[in-house]
């Protein structure tokens, strides 16, 4: 039998790596006092789940009062050990406290049918064999609901989401082709009368029915024809008449930049599991976040939210980042960071020309990249052109590392 050793901590990240990749028959899980508290170990467990590694009925959770004493955490090993001394054991001392690392290191470092390694927070692609054996490679990619399981959260509602992405699909072409004109005066003049019209006429919930006399004109024949032949309708004089549901309507009123964003990140070869309105939740907690696009990337989550049009209520582009950086520490996880794609010309310097100085220095602090309306443009016209450069710019843009 194999047994694999994990020491229970906020960060399960280390921890599910090595046990796909080494597939135990038994996990032993040492967990404190204020883990149980935060229920890290079922949270671990549930993450192993939803992964495809069930271990719900193969495992032990081996409580530990003190999770600063080495000495009792070596206390607590060996009633463990002694129940499956003939078990091969595995020992990863990643998680935990530091003395429980070093008590687990203490303990099993002259047993010969121990294995002790160790995952590096700076490489987690693979673990360290402090038994004198070769490094091991860990291949799994971590979704983002095991990611968001290990800290409690839920994704809710996935089954919108697989038909919000489906529909996406289809238009990822128009949203391209909005996002390269993103600063086009007809453009924007029609969809900030889409979104006046829907603001009074709830049609991001109802849909909208729109006749001549709305208003809804647009001098642009290919971009015209594109946008009534997305969603059915009619053109008569330059002007829109017809009917959108409610998701043509969330789509043409800001959710083509999401969608646009969405699609460009799939394509990257270091990023995965990218999701367009992605919903979460915390059990027994009515508090949800819908997140614009999330995607993974070495092992950790990025969540991106998007901004279009003028953004008039927020100026100075302060209150976007508060947001995110909010959204970000209610995670709880070490390893998030996060974007802000915008069209809008309030966060750049009139007189520079570049991000400005106090949104610069707070992105830095929040750990949030600034994607500025011009990189949206280029992107949008490297996309149309069928540019091949595309994904290396789009990498660029958003700090993601490619293979060499």
């Amino acid at each position: 039998m194999k047994a694999m050793l994990c020491l229970i901590s906020e960060q399960h990240v280390p921890n599910l790596l090595g046990v796909h990749e080494l597939r135990p028959d038994l996990l032993v899980l040492l967990e404190t006092e204020g883990m149980k508290r935060r229920e890290a170990a079922n949270r671990f467990l549930k993450a192993l789940a939803i992964g495809g590694q069930d271990y719900l009925t193969r495992n032990e959770i081996v409580p530990l009062e003190d999770g600063d004493s080495i000495e009792e955490t070596e206390r607590a090993l060996k009633g463990v050990y002694e129940r499956y001394r003939d078990a091969e054991w595995i020992v990863n001392i990643t998680g935990g406290t530091k003395p429980m690392s070093i008590g687990a290191y203490g303990f099993f470092r002259q047993k010969k049918n121990a294995r002790i390694i160790y995952v590096s927070a700076s490489d987690q692609s693979r673990a360290l064999d402090f038994s004198g054996g070769a490094d091991i490679p860990l291949s799994h990619r971590i979704s983002v609901a095991e990611f968001l399981a290990g800290y409690g959260f839920d994704v809710l509602h996935y089954d919108k989401v697989q038909e919000n992405e489906e529909r996406s699909r289809r238009w990822l072409g128009l949203a391209a082709e909005i996002a390269a004109r993103s600063q086009n005066g007809a453009i924007l003049g029609l969809l900030a009368n889409l979104s006046r019209i829907s603001k009074e006429r709830r049609g991001r919930y109802r849909g909208l029915k729109i006749s001549e006399s709305d208003g809804l004109f647009l001098n642009d024949g290919h971009l015209r024809e594109m946008i009534a032949s997305s969603f059915g309708l009619a053109c008569d004089g330059g002007h829109f008449t017809g009917a959108l549901d409610k998701y043509a309507v969330r789509f043409l009123t800001g959710g083509w930049l999401e969608v646009f964003t969405w699609g460009l990140l799939r394509g990257l070869d270091r990023v995965w599991d990218v999701h367009l309105g992605l919903q979460i939740g915390m059990k027994n907690e009515k508090l949800q976040n819908d997140l614009d696009v999330v995607f993974m990337t070495d092992q950790s989550l990025r969540i991106v939210e998007c901004k279009s049009g003028g953004q008039e209520h927020d100026r100075e582009g302060s209150d976007t980042l508060y947001k995110i950086e909010a959204i970000r520490k209610q995670l709880g996880a070490l390893r998030v960071r996060s974007y802000l794609v915008t069209t809008s010309d309030n966060v750049i310097d009139s007189e520079t020309g570049n991000i400005k100085e106090h949104l610069e220095d707070r992105s830095r602090l929040y750990e949030c990249n600034i994607v500025k309306p011009e990189d949206v443009r280029s992107l949008a016209q490297m996309y149309l052109a069928g540019d091949v450069r595309l994904n290396a710019r789009v990498a660029q843009v958003f700090n993601i590392r490619q293979a060499v």
